[in-house]
Parts: structure tokens; C-alpha cells; sequence
């Protein structure tokens, strides 16, 4: 039953994570993407934030616990640049793909590291 559920919950933040980045890579195809050079230092944070988050769903696929790390790390950097958590239905999505990464690996590897029988390759899965 476990399995089930991690399955389900593994399989849903994938499916999150294409369907946000799909939605971000048609943006930057239909309105194109400014230049950093003329952005103010607050939109060039915010910009490499962005980038660094969908960055982190390309990681997500194959390093699980490193890609929903950096997922939520990322998301809150730049809820604290933009002073706010929920700017928009869209980007909160990014932290909750996030921890529902996290939750899969932890019921994954996590329960093995409970019971002892842990290896450090669990790391980067």
C-alpha cells in the first residue's frame, strides 16, 4: 500500500513538473525572453531564480531528493525577493512539486534509513 501511494505521489509531481514547465517554455517561445542586462537587480534575482527553479525540474527526474531540494530552497528565495509566498496561482506550484518530491523520496529511502539498511547511493536517487 505504501508502495501505491509513493507511486501515485512520485508520478503526480512529475506530471506537475512537465505540465509547469511546458507552460513556462511556451511563455518564453510566444513572448520571448528580455535581456538581464536591462532588468533592475530585483528582476534579475527574481529572473535567475526562475531559471534555477526549472532548472531543478529537469534535475527532479533522475536526483529525486536533490532536485526537490533545491525546488523549495529556490521557491523561497524568491518568495523573500518578491516579499510575498503566494504571488500567483502558478509559481507556489513550484514548492509544492517540491516537497512532493521530497515525500516520495522519503517514503522511498527514507523508511530504509529508519530500519538501518541506508547506503549513501539512496542519496542520489
Amino acid at each position: 500500500m505504501l508502495s501505491l501511494i509513493t507511486s501515485i505521489i512520485r508520478w503526480l509531481a512529475r506530471f506537475l513538473g512537465v505540465f509547469l514547465f511546458l507552460f513556462f517554455a511556451w511563455f518564453a517561445i510566444e513572448f520571448g525572453i528580455d535581456d538581464p542586462s536591462h532588468m533592475s537587480p530585483q528582476l534579475v534575482k527574481l529572473f535567475y531564480t526562475h531559471m534555477l527553479m526549472m532548472f531543478a525540474l529537469l534535475i527532479v527526474w533522475r536526483y529525486e531528493l536533490l532536485g526537490g531540494i533545491i525546488l523549495v530552497i529556490a521557491y523561497s528565495y524568491f518568495s523573500l525577493i518578491n516579499h510575498t509566498f503566494w504571488t500567483n496561482p502558478i509559481y507556489p506550484i513550484f514548492f509544492f512539486i517540491g516537497l512532493l518530491h521530497l515525500f516520495s523520496w522519503v517514503f522511498r529511502y527514507g523508511i530504509k534509513l529508519i530500519r538501518g539498511g541506508f547506503l549513501t547511493r539512496h542519496l542520489f536517487r
